[in-house]
C-alpha cells in the first residue's frame, strides 16, 4: 500500500514525449537506421532499427499514458507505420508494417502494473466518496482522477523507459545499428538522434526532421544517464516536445534510447537530456531474441 501511495506522487501530470532541438539536420541520410514509427493519422516516436524485424525506442512510445496499457497500434498483428526519410512531411507516410510482438523492459511492466493498481484503488475510493473533491468545479471528482493520473516523466526517471518492437514484415530498406550495452562515464562524448521540433514547446503536426547533436554526459545511475542539454551548456542538443525513443550513441554504436528532458520542463527546454541506460539491460535485451 505505501508503495501505491508513494507511486501516486509521481503519476499527476501528462507524460512528455522528447525528440532532438538544436541538433544538426540529418538531410543527408547520416541516420538512416534511425526511423520514425507512428499510425495511420499520427506520428509518435522515433525509434532504431537494431535487427532485422526489431525496433528499439521509449517505452512511454507504445504505452498508453492514461490507462498504462499498451496502445492497441503495438498490439500483436497491428499495423504501424515506419518511415526512414529524414523529413516527415505528414502523419501516415512511410511503409506498413505488421507488429509480431511489442516487450516492455522487466521494471517498466512491474511499473505499469503497480500505476494501474493504484488508480484504480483511487477511482474505487472516489466512487465511494472517500477521496477529496475535485480541483476542477466542471468535473466530478472520478472524472478529474481519470485526468490527472497519467505517467509522467518520473515514472521514467524510476523506471527503464524502453520497448522493443518485433515485426513480422520485412524492411531491407532500412539498415540496422548495432547495440552496445555498457554505461557511458562522466565527460563521455554522446550523440543524440531523432526526429525533432523547431523550437521548445513546438508540435509535430507539421515536417520534422531527423536531427542529431554532440553533447556530454553528465552522470549516470543503474536505470538513466544524463547528458548536456541546451539550458545547462550553449548550443548543445535538447529533447523536447516531438518524438521520443530515438538512440544515444557513442563510437556509432546505440548505448541508450532517448526518454525525456530532465532539469526543466519540454516546453521552456532542459538542463540534461536523460536517456535509458541500457548497460544494467543487457540479459534481457539478449534474452529477448
Amino acid at each position: 500500500m505505501r508503495r501505491l501511495i508513494a507511486l501516486g506522487c509521481l503519476l499527476l501530470a501528462p507524460s512528455p514525449s522528447a525528440a532532438l532541438y538544436q541538433g544538426t539536420a540529418d538531410l543527408h541520410g547520416r541516420y538512416p537506421a534511425v526511423v520514425a514509427i507512428g499510425t495511420q493519422t499520427e506520428m509518435l516516436c522515433s525509434a532504431t532499427k537494431i535487427g532485422a524485424r526489431r525496433l528499439l525506442t521509449a517505452a512511454h512510445c507504445v504505452v498508453d499514458a492514461q490507462n498504462g496499457e499498451l496502445r492497441p497500434a503495438f498490439e500483436p498483428g497491428r499495423e504501424i507505420v515506419v518511415n526512414q526519410a529524414p523529413v516527415q512531411r505528414q502523419p501516415g507516410a512511410g511503409q506498413r508494417v505488421t507488429v509480431a510482438r511489442t516487450l516492455l523492459s522487466p521494471e517498466y511492466a512491474r511499473g505499469l502494473k503497480a500505476f494501474r493498481a493504484y488508480k484504480a484503488q483511487q477511482l474505487l475510493a472516489a466512487r465511494e466518496g472517500d477521496s477529496p473533491g475535485s480541483a476542477l468545479p466542471e468535473m466530478t471528482v472520478e472524472a478529474s482522477l481519470k485526468l490527472r493520473l497519467r505517467l509522467r516523466y518520473h515514472f521514467a526517471a524510476r523506471y527503464p523507459d524502453v520497448a522493443l518492437i518485433d515485426l513480422r514484415t520485412e524492411t531491407p530498406t532500412i539498415p540496422t545499428l548495432a547495440v552496445r550495452a555498457v554505461a557511458p562515464a562522466p565527460g563521455d562524448e554522446v550523440v543524440l538522434v531523432g526526429y525533432g521540433c523547431a523550437q521548445p514547446g513546438a508540435k509535430t503536426s507539421g515536417p520534422v526532421r531527423r536531427g542529431w547533436g554532440r553533447t556530454q554526459v553528465i552522470r549516470a545511475d543503474a536505470i538513466n544517464f544524463y547528458s548536456m542539454a541546451g539550458q545547462k551548456q550553449d548550443g548543445a542538443p535538447s529533447l523536447c516536445p516531438g518524438t521520443s525513443g530515438g538512440p544515444v550513441l557513442r563510437q556509432g554504436q546505440v548505448i541508450g534510447v532517448n526518454s525525456v528532458v530532465y532539469g526543466l520542463n519540454a516546453r521552456h527546454g532542459a538542463r540534461s537530456n536523460m536517456a535509458v541506460n541500457l548497460a544494467p539491460l543487457a540479459d534481457w535485451l539478449d534474452s529477448a531474441h
